[in-house]
């Protein structure tokens, strides 16, 4: 009785521990889960690193700047693209306001063009274009310094929560066998059983990046192919920058293919823009629900319906980061079950106490 006691005092106080680190480490949760996702997918590189410099501190610390390097050069290059295509833009409106009489003016005659034709079909009342506009462009220089803050706030949380993914890379590349070694002695499992869940783990976010990758060029090249169709300027890059937002859940390729939409509709261009909108929200926005679970089941042998409800259920639940957590918590759950099945273990083991007759 007083060793049933002191367990059942020892495993009480692990619990309450665990409850307490939870809660230490819960705001840094993301960019440790960051971490963990890019550790996996970047191994081969770490391990090939580690037979090139044989010292696994270097061989981390080498193989984070490259990660780094692999992650920033591209984002720093498509920033300056996208600020590149963003003046040409602006200068053009510029223009246009200037030979209109100005930015506002344009911007009416714009917005009166579809109105006008609105107009013919239903009654607009005495709706006023000019006015309107006028009253929104008022309201959007406070509104901006209120987002602006905003916007500041979430810059410099990205910035810390960026150094600590990094630094958190650094320690797995460098101690990630030996993880996997202590997570082996603390588990209550077998050898293979161990081994059979941790690799499980890794096939479900290797075959989860690497969907969301391939996903993300389709969307990116069906949304630059309908730019190049509808003659707008810089098809190429303006897919490059899709499939850069299509990595990102809810925001997605709609970032491009809205704007350029807009851009048409407002130019007088209905039929182009009308078409943009619907490539983009019933062909490209709906392709995603197709893919991405086709090639995760593919890779880590789920059923394709299962996969679907834990990429998007785990969307709803966790944001970006369910992509990853969905499919692996499903993967863990799985594994387990497998794990029962092939133990022989089943409802007779709590009717009778004792462990079932039938074995694998």
């Amino acid at each position: 009785m007083k060793t049933r006691s002191g367990i059942l005092f020892l495993l009480s106080l692990t619990g309450i521990a665990l409850v307490f680190c939870f809660v230490i480490f819960r705001p840094f949760l993301s960019p440790v889960i960051t971490a963990v996702v890019i550790a996996v997918v970047f191994f081969p590189v770490q391990a090939r690193m580690l037979k090139l410099v044989r010292y696994p501190t270097l061989a981390a610390l080498l193989s984070t700047l490259l990660v780094i390097l692999i992650i920033a050069v591209p984002a720093v290059l498509i920033g300056i693209a996208i600020k590149k295509e963003v003046s040409d833009l602006y200068a053009l409106l510029d223009q246009k306001s200037t030979e209109s009489g100005g930015m506002s003016l344009y911007l009416t005659e714009l917005i009166e063009r579809p109105v006008r034709w609105l107009g013919q079909h239903v009654d607009m009342g005495e709706f006023d274009a000019r006015k309107e506009l006028l009253g929104r462009l008022q309201q959007i220089g406070p509104a901006l310094l209120g987002e602006a803050g905003i916007v500041a706030g979430k810059i410099g949380r990205f910035a810390v929560n960026a150094v600590i993914t990094f630094f958190t890379l650094f320690f797995l590349f460098r101690e990630g066998r030996s993880m996997r070694r202590r997570a082996a002695v603390i588990l209550p499992l077998s050898h293979e059983q161990t081994n059979k869940l941790i690799d499980g783990i890794g096939d479900t976010i290797v075959a989860t990046v690497y969907g969301g990758l391939v996903v993300a060029a389709v969307q990116g090249t069906l949304v630059g192919l309908a730019l190049w169709v509808l003659d707008i300027p810089s098809p190429v890059l303006w897919g490059v920058i899709a499939t850069v937002f299509a990595l990102i859940p809810v925001v997605g390729t709609a970032t491009v293919w809205v704007p350029a939409s807009l851009f048409l509709i407002l130019g007088g261009h209905w039929v182009q823009g009308l078409i943009l909108v619907g490539w983009g929200s019933l062909v490209v926005g709906t392709i995603d629900n197709i893919i991405r679970p086709y090639l995760i089941s593919g890779q880590v042998r789920m059923h394709t319906l299962l996969i679907f409800f834990a990429c998007f259920g785990g969307v709803t639940v966790f944001g970006f980061l369910g992509l990853f957590i969905g499919p692996v918590v499903l993967a863990i759950t799985v594994t387990l079950l497998r794990m029962v099945r092939d133990e022989g273990i089943t409802w007779d083991v709590f009717a009778r106490g004792s462990p079932s007759s039938e074995q694998r």
